[in-house]
């Protein structure tokens, strides 16, 4: 699951819309070949979880069509929701070491049975608490959850060749597009419809990850309700389409209210990083995601946080075809396309 390695058509399933990247990889580094997203059905996906398969497999199908994609070999990722992720202090040892001894001492970092969960780790470094240890990356996921989302994608006419985590895709298209900042803690928050994927990187290595369940389908059903307008039309005022007609004082408090309630989860996540982490800073955070085109978002957070904040568009270091790609439409889809672009960033026979 962790590291980077023929190329691979990253597939991103989100709660809203199925996103797709195909990339290539030449002297001149990446090289957009084809991206795109279509929408889920509402019933498909709830909770961050797949409730409807049937329909998340027809989505994709079509999108694929559309897209002039073959089936073929894809990089998907699943969510926190069904992972675990722990950094471990272990004694300094070899890789094949490692592995022996942690099958033998799994029970003690993670809660369920060797046998019901597929197991990946990492070193990262020596430890700098102790001496003769290093730090380890842990990564478990229920395999019955895996099967499921890779059953899911093969009826879809894929072969998945990488199954990756949400936080690492993510951390990956930011590495890509900005390098890594070796001096500075990143927060990266890629922002859906229903939930938020966090991580905090240092130097590149993913230092705290948290998921929290909130996205833009709340400022949608507030908007709705305070302007007593549908769904459909509240979307379109989200994003700014059509809100010079919108009650502006009602507008301004829906979007105000529900954002203060982002920022309280956000302030949480953060409480329980510095809790472990007393002596840290964090920098800069970057935000993706089809939510981070709120308008006036990353202001808001820089506000009410305190750290300087900026929306992250993947895209924008990517070689593209400017006859091919419209570049208006690349800057509006962008940050949604960000764990779809982590995961085509994969390769196939990554471990």
């Amino acid at each position: 699951m962790l590291r980077k390695q023929k190329d691979l058509v990253g597939v991103d399933v989100g709660s809203y819309a199925v996103k797709m990247v195909q990339l290539t990889e030449g002297k001149a580094g990446h090289r957009l070949v084809n991206l795109g997203m279509a929408l889920v059905p509402h019933e498909a996906v709830s909770e961050g979880r797949i409730q409807r398969p049937e329909m998340v497999v027809e989505t994709l199908r079509k999108l694929a069509k559309n897209l002039k994609i073959k089936p073929g070999s894809i990089a998907a990722s699943i969510s926190g929701y069904e992972v675990m992720i722990k950094k471990i202090e272990m004694p300094t040892m070899t890789e094949e070491e490692l592995g022996v001894q942690l099958r033998r001492e799994i029970a003690q970092y993670v809660p369920y049975k060797l046998d019901e969960v597929n197991v990946d780790y990492e070193i990262l470094d020596v430890s700098k608490s102790r001496a003769k240890y290093m730090d380890v990356l842990l990564v478990a996921a229920k395999k019955e959850a895996v099967g499921s989302y890779v059953n899911m994608l093969r009826t879809a006419g894929f072969d998945p060749a990488v199954i990756d985590v949400d936080y690492f895709a993510l951390s990956n298209a930011f590495e890509a597009t900005y390098g890594v900042f070796a001096e500075e803690n990143i927060v990266l928050m890629d922002i859906g419809a229903s939930k938020t994927t966090m991580t905090i990187v240092q130097a590149g290595r993913p230092l705290f990850t948290r998921d929290m369940t909130f996205g833009g389908q709340s400022i949608t059903h507030r908007i709705a309700t305070e302007l007593g307008t549908s769904e459909e039309n509240a979307e379109r005022i989200k994003l700014g389409l059509g809100a010079e007609s919108a009650d502006r004082a009602r507008l301004e408090k829906a979007f105000v209210e529900t954002l203060a309630e982002w920022t309280t989860d956000v302030k949480r996540a953060l409480d329980f990083f510095f809790s472990h982490f007393p002596e840290a800073k964090l920098h800069r955070i970057f935000l993706s995601g089809g939510s981070a085109r709120i308008p006036g978002l990353e202001k808001f957070l820089e506000a009410e946080l305190g750290i300087p904040s900026e929306v992250c568009n993947p895209l924008q270091h990517i070689d593209v075809d400017a006859g091919r790609f419209d570049p208006a439409y690349l800057q509006q889809i962008g940050p949604q396309m960000t764990i779809a672009l982590g995961l085509a960033l994969r390769r196939a026979g990554d471990k």
